[in-house]
């Protein structure tokens, strides 16, 4: 078989930084996972697993294919190997850090951390823009523009989620309205923008349709792009009208999402081989959507109901947010990326296909069936159903944990 790489190229390639990121993210899913499970037998809080997956997973896995997404839609060059795995070093010591400082040694430790990611976030923004300077590049506005936003609200996420953990004055003494204003630009904006640019993109390829232009990208767009910056400003004046006005967009967005997604599946291409692999990346990428889209209306919900700006906090919105939506793109996205972006042969593709398709079926119903169960558990502080809901989706993702790092080792690097 020909190897995917010439044999007298260079050892260390795009394809293996994109190997190593997608292990990287992978071990802060499975740290996410058992610090969760630490938390449950101990009644303990979920904030380090949120950030496990948020500052970790999600972070390194943008460090990683943000760029190499942004490069290939413009048919220009990476930037070099040493300086993409710079950036995706800054960004997981950072996240270690912050969330090691946080919970265990204290603020300057967190705040250092911080620091970290801000700098890998700026690596990220160079490899991801510089690039389409090119005068050649192809332009694809939508994707770039809502990379640009997603960095700048992860940035100022970052700096701010920095300035609590330093204890600053002004901070600490507006945390109430600041820290829901943190988890909508990092959550609901940077990461939740991100995963909306890529599936401009990623849908349709992995569906084997074209990507076209119609009212569902349109109101996707106008949503993510908003929706989020309106809430955020909405918390930070206490305003409720403007909450719920940028919380409303931001629905808006999740079903232009739904939509989008929704019509490149109609599209779909004839596939006549791979179906499990195939079930696995395609209903991942499209549970997501649709339990972001819920999310969203379950917090306009609440704001509507009349729950008070200040202090608002996720909750047990977290479930579907985290476990439901940002988990479950990620897993999709890297069960179509591993065998078609990482070092290997033409076989060793076959095989981690095979592998990563293992148990399709059960590992998409245990997921999302625990998604509900969790969520609807934890919303009516219904034991039972909370129980059965995390176990199934501790299933799930350990196990998709366990055929990622299966699929990756079995590339010869």
């Amino acid at each position: 078989m020909p190897a995917a790489e010439p044999a007298d190229g260079p050892r260390l390639t795009e394809r293996h930084v994109l190997a190593l990121g997608l292990g990287i993210s992978a071990a802060f899913v499975a740290a996410a996972a058992a610090v969760a499970i630490v938390a449950i037998v101990n009644d303990g809080n979920f904030w380090a697993t949120i950030h496990l997956a948020l500052a970790g997973a999600a972070t390194v896995a943008i460090g990683a294919f943000m760029p190499h997404f942004a490069v290939t839609l413009a048919g220009t060059r990476p930037a070099a190997p040493v300086e993409r795995l710079a950036a995706l070093g800054l960004l997981a010591v950072g996240a270690s850090g912050a969330v090691v400082g946080v919970t265990i040694i204290g603020g300057p430790m967190a705040a250092a951390g911080s620091l970290a990611v801000a700098a890998g976030l700026l690596l990220v923004a160079w490899h991801t823009f510089a690039p389409l300077r090119d005068p050649l590049a192809r332009r694809h506005h939508v994707v770039a523009l809502a990379y640009g936003v997603a960095l700048l609200e992860l940035a100022a996420g970052v700096v701010l989620g920095c300035l609590g953990a330093l204890g600053v004055p002004a901070v600490v003494s507006a945390w109430a309205t600041l820290r829901p204003a943190h988890a909508w630009l990092s959550l609901f904006g940077a990461v939740s923008l991100t995963i909306f640019g890529t599936l401009v993109y990623l849908a349709p390829t992995v569906l084997g349709a074209r990507i076209r232009a119609g009212a569902g990208l349109f109101a996707g767009s106008a949503g993510m792009l908003v929706g989020p910056p309106l809430t955020v400003l909405g918390f930070v004046l206490d305003a409720t009208p403007i909450v719920i006005a940028g919380m409303a967009v931001t629905l808006g967005g999740a079903i232009g999402q739904v939509a989008y997604v929704l019509d490149a599946h109609r599209r779909r291409g004839p596939f006549t081989s791979e179906h499990d692999w195939r079930r696995v990346a395609v209903e991942h990428l499209t549970a997501g959507t649709l339990w972001f889209a819920a999310a969203v209306a379950a917090a306009l919900v609440q704001l509507l109901a009349g729950k008070a700006v200040a202090g608002w906090s996720l909750g047990s919105l977290a479930i579907p947010l985290v476990a439901g939506w940002m988990l479950q793109e990620l897993v999709g996205s890297w069960t179509h990326l591993a065998p078609s972006v990482t070092p290997g042969t033409a076989a060793s593709h076959a095989a981690q296909r095979r592998i990563l398709a293992v148990a399709s079926r059960s590992r998409l119903a245990a997921w999302n069936v625990g998604v509900g169960l969790a969520w609807l558990g934890l919303g009516l502080d219904a034991a039972a159903p909370a129980a059965v809901g995390l176990v199934l989706l501790a299933a799930a993702v350990l196990g998709s944990v366990v055929l990622i790092v299966r699929a990756l080792t079995r590339a010869p690097y």
